[in-house]
């Protein structure tokens, strides 16, 4: 029989894709109701009925029903038949009086076909009423169980919006008979003041102008009625709670010991759905700032975010960069999106950042350079004709072929409008613009195709990719090829094939395993007719893609 799996607080565990039975036991003393949450990858419902409770106690779908009987509740979960557009299950339980008892426990049990496969124990926090006691979550193709132990002190209401579910009116059943007596002695809260006509704030804690002392929530939309105290102005006390600030959070950003914890579980979940974020939509839209007013919902620094993001940035942006470079060109639209998406990430200074900040702007001059936007220079110890513009004059090495074996010269490549030459110490040739059919890079060598014998060669130089932009950019304008942004070739691989591909090897290199410098490669090379397909392509750093040239 196989051992029962211990969980902690922000703990998981793998679970298998089998009917799962989670029962959920609390001695507070009060009736316990079962809920279940099936979220999106922003860390929302789609629609309200996607809220599983006592009065809608199955999802249409039929993958989660819950029950409640007495201080036990029942949530029956079927991953199987989890939509796909489904991306995890909140489990919450709630009662009907906060808890302020020390000492409270709960305890979860999750079973498969009556054998239990894990258990989680912990104390209720004081003051809860719905408490979010774990989360099933999609890992790739596999699912997995987090414990988590939070809740909210505002009952089921609290719980619902949080998950954008529409409460337009809670109503008994969902408010715990303490809230109704003290709202009962205590007068109404005065109305939210009225919003400023334009008012483009984003959603976070503002002074209540008409409640001193208090912060009121503004949504971006409109003022709502969640308040709390306001302890910002006053020096050593944590600003969540009012304690004394001992403990330091990512970032260094000071914290009380009493919300350290909470706040590590908490980011633990929202890193994990900002990464899916990040993935689905980039970091822009309504579901980041949806993220990033959930920080201050909760009086997390944005500070923090961002540390606790550094490592999943840094893979969001690898990614960009690989995707870029799959059809081999960078366009300026190209190298904008990744320069929003650095600042919008917050991406300190550092070895990783700088390279990739590197190969965007080396990636966008070579395409200006083949696009035909070529440099000016200046010639030495050469001759040209007097109509002619040199844009390279570089040290090469010509490789030529000969019945006795390989013969190499060292010389001077010079490009200009008109031809191309290659000056040796004793002699050299010259090909005209015309009788030149190709330029290519094999192995770091630029390949020189011509219609005569003596026009062609294989030249190896410092910087082969910088020589054969020039080269490429030179007889594409003479020659009078236009090249339309976004129809270069061929080799241009879909957007769907990218995903398939990086997903498949795990955006890591299949041969050593980098998660550094990646790009795109034909397994056939695309020069000896292999398809830009799914199958055909694979994820490889660039030593290993430079080792394998175009070798099968």
């Amino acid at each position: 029989m196989a051992s029962v799996v211990e969980l902690r607080s922000g703990a998981n565990m793998t679970i298998a894709a089998e009917p799962l039975t989670v029962t959920v036991e609390s001695d507070s003393g009060s009736m316990v109701d079962a809920q279940a949450l099936l979220v999106g990858p922003a860390g929302r419902v789609r629609a309200d009925d996607d809220f599983v409770f006592f009065n809608a106690p199955q999802h249409r779908s039929g993958a989660v029903r819950v029950a409640s009987a007495r201080r036990r509740a029942v949530v029956e979960v079927d991953p199987r038949r989890v939509e796909s557009t489904i991306d995890r299950i909140v489990l919450s339980i709630s009662v009907d009086h906060d808890v302020r008892a020390r000492g409270t426990r709960f305890r979860v049990s999750i079973d498969r076909r009556g054998s239990e496969l894990a258990i989680y124990c912990d104390d209720w926090p004081a003051g809860i009423t719905a408490l979010m006691v774990g989360e099933f979550y999609r890992r790739g193709d596999a699912w997995k169980f987090r414990a988590i132990g939070q809740g909210w002190d505002t009952g089921v209401a609290g719980l619902a919006e949080h998950f954008g579910v529409a409460i337009d009116d809670p109503g008994p059943s969902h408010q715990p008979e303490s809230d109704r007596r003290r709202a009962a002695e205590q007068p109404r809260n005065p109305a939210p003041p009225t919003p400023p006509r334009g008012d483009a704030r984003p959603a976070n804690w503002y002074p209540d102008t008409q409640q001193p002392g208090l912060l009121r929530w503004w949504d971006s939309r409109g003022w709502t009625d969640r308040t709390r105290p306001n302890f910002s102005g006053q020096p050593s006390t944590c600003p969540r709670c009012g304690g004394e600030l001992k403990d330091r959070l990512l970032g260094g950003t000071p914290i009380c010991k009493q919300c350290r914890g909470p706040i590590n579980q908490l980011m633990d979940e929202w890193v994990s759905r900002a990464r899916d974020v990040l993935d689905a939509h980039g970091p822009h839209g309504p579901d980041w700032d949806d993220l990033w007013a959930r920080l201050r919902f909760e009086m997390i620094p944005e500070e923090v975010g961002y540390s606790a993001l550094r490592k999943v940035a840094l893979r969001y942006l690898e990614r960009v960069v690989a995707f870029a470079f799959a059809d081999g060109a960078i366009e300026q639209s190209e190298l904008d999106h990744f320069t929003r998406a650095v600042a919008a990430l917050h991406i300190p200074p550092g070895k990783q950042i700088d390279e990739l900040c590197g190969r965007m702007q080396r990636g966008r001059m070579l395409t200006r350079l083949r696009d035909g936007d070529l440099p000016r220079a200046t010639a030495h110890s050469v001759h040209l004709d007097s109509d002619e513009l040199l844009h390279l004059q570089a040290p090469v090495r010509r490789v030529r072929q000969r019945a006795n074996g390989p013969r190499v010269d060292e010389g001077q490549l010079l490009v200009t409008n008109k031809k191309l030459r290659f000056v040796g110490p004793t002699s050299g040739t010259e090909v005209a613009w015309s009788k030149v059919t190709s330029i290519s890079i094999e192995r770091n060598s630029v390949i020189v195709a011509a219609t005569t014998a003596a026009g062609g060669g294989v030249y190896t130089a410092h910087d082969p990719e910088y020589v054969a932009a020039v080269l490429e950019g030179t007889l594409r304008v003479s020659k009078r090829l236009v090249l339309v942004p976004g129809m270069r070739d061929s080799r241009s691989i879909p957007q769907h094939v990218r995903n398939a591909v990086w997903q498949r090897d795990g955006a890591r290199c299949t041969q050593c395993g980098a998660s550094e410098y990646l790009e795109f490669d034909h397994v056939i090379p695309f020069s000896r007719g292999g398809a830009t397909s799914v199958n055909n392509l694979q994820i490889l750093c660039r030593a290993c893609n430079q080792a394998k040239g175009a070798r099968l």
